[in-house]
């Protein structure tokens, strides 16, 4: 039965339905990266401005700018993709304005 179950098509709106899931998934696990190099740049600020510069400070500074840049850019990506999969979603349920829920295969 098993079998059966794992050749079966999954239909279309479940496939988009579990792509936006995991592209939550992945935008909420980004927000937590940026946020960590957003603390972490405010603790290596406060550090330089209370105990001055060094160069070894300077390098950790410019890389957690570096890293919480990519870190936005991933966000903008995944926001990116996941409006796209709203609207897929959205036409997609549109398509179907006579189905319930339900029903949509």
């Amino acid at each position: 039965m098993a079998l059966q179950q794992d050749s079966m098509p999954i239909p279309e709106r479940v496939r988009l339905v579990i792509a936006l899931t995991e592209v939550n998934s992945r935008y909420l696990r980004g927000e937590n990266r940026c946020a960590g190099a957003e603390i972490e740049l405010a603790c290596a600020l406060a550090c330089e401005q209370r105990e001055g510069a060094t160069p070894d400070r300077t390098r950790d500074i410019v890389q957690l700018r570096v890293r919480l840049d990519a870190s936005e850019n991933e966000l903008l990506a995944i926001e990116a993709e996941r409006d796209w999969l709203e609207n897929e979603l959205a036409n997609f349920d549109t398509a179907e304005p006579s189905k319930k829920p339900g029903e949509w295969q």
